[in-house]
């Protein structure tokens, strides 16, 4: 096939659709909407040239294109612009990259989940995506309250649609992101608390110490080591340092069902960041390692997971951790902890554990950087919420403390 492009009578390159016929006249020809082929004409091919003599005067037929390309692509946007939110999330799902790369298989599978819970096929999900308002989207967050649902859940749904308009909008379908500023209209109710205060953290480790010591080492070390619960499901002995008293966080286990999977398995998957981190051993959790070491050769599983073996924490019936699992073991014991306790507790999540050890490293005055690299965090935002959130309580007390002082000695 020849490269060469064709040429007007004047040698000059036409342009994809274009061509001259036999009497002069240019034509462009292109498909529309319909999806059918359509055609223009002119006498000139550009708005410099001169009409020919005896012809009707016209706009070329460059100019004739551009308006066609606009016409076209405002088309194009009213059409894709009536697609729905739930449309337009599957979209997002299979373009949307990270550092060049398509979303890893558990993201997907995180975000599909949490998308479907609550938005899928919901008043939300399947309104056009022209006419969703800031006041569906304060709606819609305010009903996540009303069914209990914690203050970082929030923000997870928060993220979730926040990064699917803004595909949105790269993609011309919308102009504005809805989301913007639309929980600061419930920030009022900052919601659930996502700690443990002192004397509730202490009261349900006492408890468990003394009802169910599998339980008690557990919440033990995701409050101490303030790591994610798939972190902690898979912990190995191999990632305990007990010369050192250090804890290697290098990877994640997850219970999921894959694209090529038949059923649910488990996984063995870098941590939420790919890095790295070494979190030291308290006193106390260097003293229950130390402790449960002892029998090992007793309690030992032959369990491998993608090369990956002999882990540390097991269900109460002797299965590997996943978060499914340890919720109901947190919740029965919740339940247990709750008939006869003075300090009371409204529910209890693994990731309260996590913020739980991190409140607490805030108060005894952590420095932010080392508290947001044990966390395992990429932004210092979240840590800085934690961390200025204490300190405003911190500062509260000692203003009330020097007034009292100050009323003594007057």
């Amino acid at each position: 096939m020849s490269n060469i492009k064709r040429k007007d009578d004047r040698g000059r390159q036409l342009k994809g659709g274009e061509s001259q016929r036999s009497d002069g006249r240019y034509q462009y020809q292109y498909f529309g909407l319909d999806k059918k082929r359509h055609s223009v004409y002119s006498w000139r091919l550009l708005p410099s040239d001169k009409i020919p003599a005896g012809r009707k005067m016209d706009v070329s037929l460059r100019e004739k294109e551009l308006e066609i390309q606009k016409t076209l692509l405002e088309g194009e946007k009213e059409i894709q612009g009536n697609i729905t939110l739930d449309e337009m999330f599957d979209i997002y799902i299979k373009k949307k990259k990270y550092k060049g790369k398509p979303l890893t298989q558990n993201t997907i599978k995180n975000y599909t989940s949490m998308y479907n819970k609550h938005v899928r096929g919901a008043e939300l999900g399947q309104m056009n995506l022209q006419k969703i308002r800031k006041a569906n989207i304060v709606a819609f967050y305010h009903q996540l309250q009303e069914i209990g649902l914690s203050y970082g859940t929030i923000l997870f749904y928060r993220k979730i649609l926040s990064a699917i308009f803004n595909m949105a909008i790269d993609d011309e379908f919308i102009d504005k992101n809805p989301t913007v500023r639309a929980l600061d209209e419930i920030e009022g109710s900052q919601m659930r608390k996502e700690a443990l205060t002192v004397n509730e953290q202490e009261s349900l480790l006492e408890f468990a110490k003394r009802s169910d010591g599998d339980m008690y080492h557990k919440l033990v070390f995701l409050i101490d080591t303030m790591c994610r619960v798939s972190e902690f499901a898979g912990i190995t002995w191999n990632d305990i340092d007990m010369k050192e008293r250090i804890i290697s966080i290098n990877h994640q286990l997850q219970y999921e069902k894959y694209i090529n999977d038949k059923q649910c398995g488990y996984h063995i998957l870098p941590t939420k960041g790919k890095e790295i981190r070494y979190v030291p051993m308290t006193q106390r959790l260097y003293d229950i390692l130390n402790e449960m070491k002892k029998y090992y050769f007793i309690t030992r599983k032959e369990t491998v997971v993608d090369g990956v073996t002999d882990f540390i924490f097991h269900s109460s019936k002797g299965h590997l951790v996943h978060a499914d699992v340890f919720r109901h073991e947190l919740s029965k014991l919740l339940k247990a902890y709750n008939e006869n306790s003075i300090h009371k507790i409204g529910y209890l999540t693994p990731h309260m554990l996590r913020h739980t050890g991190c409140t607490r490293n805030a108060e005894n005055g952590m420095d932010l950087k080392v508290l947001q690299y044990l966390m395992g965090h990429k932004s210092s935002k979240v840590t800085n919420d934690v961390y200025n959130h204490v300190t405003r309580e911190r500062s509260t007390k000692e203003m009330l403390k020097t007034a009292k002082n100050q009323l003594k000695q007057a």
